[in-house]
């Protein structure tokens, strides 16, 4: 059985290596953002650049791409559908389709609201 001493010193040590990898995983993030800005402002030195989520955008919120030496706004996909749950209606006796945005929070409501 191990002291608290030295499972004190264990979870210091796991802490330490995981502030050292986290630390050079940001690193590495920035020095990719920095990379993907010059790279744009190579090509036009007037544009403001923000990266959010390794993404770039411009300061009207267009996504932004670099395609043959050229900045493209990147076309928005196709809408997708939100999920349905199935409501069982115990006066019509019939099953409605909702449409939700989280179909697991919504789920957890409607196992309570059953008999």
């Amino acid at each position: 059985m191990k002291s608290s001493k030295e499972r004190k010193m264990d979870r210091k040590a796991k802490h330490k290596a995981l502030a050292v990898a986290k630390t050079v995983k940001s690193r590495q993030r920035r020095l990719d953002n920095k990379a993907k800005r010059d790279e744009i402002h190579a090509i036009n030195p007037d544009i403001k650049i923000v990266i959010k989520d390794q993404i770039t955008y411009d300061d009207l919120g267009t996504e932004l791409m670099v395609e043959n030496g050229q900045v493209k706004c990147v076309e928005p996909e196709m809408i997708i559908p939100l999920p349905t749950v199935k409501i069982f209606n115990p006066e019509i006796e019939e099953v409605e389709a909702v449409e939700v945005d989280d179909v697991g929070k919504f789920q957890k409501l409607v196992n309570k609201w059953r008999l």
